[in-house]
């Protein structure tokens, strides 16, 4: 073998090291950017605050007599709130600046029914609801309700009974029904499309375990056991992406060390 096969040889295998390199480093930090939640475990309850406000009267400066003004009016308050037990993670910047967080959706139904209706984000990840390109502009609503998890251990959302059941707002549930509720966690971030609904970037659970509410019952709380085996330690996406890089580099330095090796044995020979 001549000098210039040898040296083919080795600048092929320093190439071939580069190559792993440098596609190692690319899907480490594609597959790192965000991890997939595991399925939500929660507590379940049903909340009533609602309140009376009475009548308003003044003496009538005519006759003498105590008359009403204003009349009373009841405001109906109620709750289906859920408890969670946040999954270990931590809010990052992608390397495009995304904020990625953890999300809660939801899901509900008549306990006789198998039509589910979704709240906030529908099963493929876009709000149920179109906002406008006018709407949440203010200082005070910059965004659609999403249910962000906490920074603590457990994150508390809280459903209003006007909030549910197709469309959003419109039908007041009465005591007695049975509901069936699921939830599932969402890892990413969202972004508002061309026709004004927000549709997450990220990655989903799977649903959780169904749990039923009566309402206008106290019920004890009971946990809704995850449906899914409990999933590795959550590591930060930096020491993941770190992992991978010090392993394509581990396999590139001995494909290149390896060739470097093969060069000096065969000038050895000749």
């Amino acid at each position: 073998m001549n000098k210039k096969s040898l040296l083919s040889a080795f600048l092929t295998a320093i190439l071939i090291g580069g190559l792993i390199l440098a596609n190692t480093m690319r899907l480490g930090i594609v597959q790192a950017s965000i991890p997939k939640p595991s399925v939500p475990e929660f507590t379940l309850k049903y909340v009533d605050n609602s309140y009376d406000v009475p009548p308003t009267y003044e003496i009538d400066q005519y006759t003498g007599e105590n008359v009403t003004v204003k009349l009373g009016y009841h405001v109906e308050k109620r709750s289906v709130e859920f408890t969670f037990k946040n999954q270990p993670f931590a809010s990052y910047n992608d390397s495009s600046g995304n904020n990625i967080k953890l999300y809660y959706n939801f899901r509900f139904k008549g306990n006789y029914g198998d039509a589910w209706t979704y709240y906030p984000e529908d099963s493929n990840g876009r709000s149920v609801i179109h906002y406008s390109f006018s709407l949440y502009e203010d200082d005070t609503k910059t965004y659609p309700p999403f249910y962000t998890a906490s920074n603590s251990d457990y994150t508390v959302v809280s459903l209003r009974l006007g909030l549910l059941g197709p469309p959003v707002g419109s039908q007041v549930i009465p005591d007695g029904v049975e509901l069936d509720f699921q939830a599932q966690a969402l890892i990413g971030y969202f972004d508002r499309n061309e026709y004004g609904y927000y549709v997450l970037t990220g990655e989903s659970s799977d649903w959780s375990s169904t749990q039923t509410l009566t309402i206008g019952e106290s019920q004890t709380l009971t946990p809704s056991p995850a449906t899914t085996p409990t999933p590795t330690p959550y590591q930060e996406p930096q020491q993941i992406e770190q992992q991978e890089i010090i392993i394509g580099a581990a396999i590139a330095a001995a494909v290149i060390v390896a060739g470097l090796g093969l060069l000096i044995y065969l000038i050895k020979r000749k």
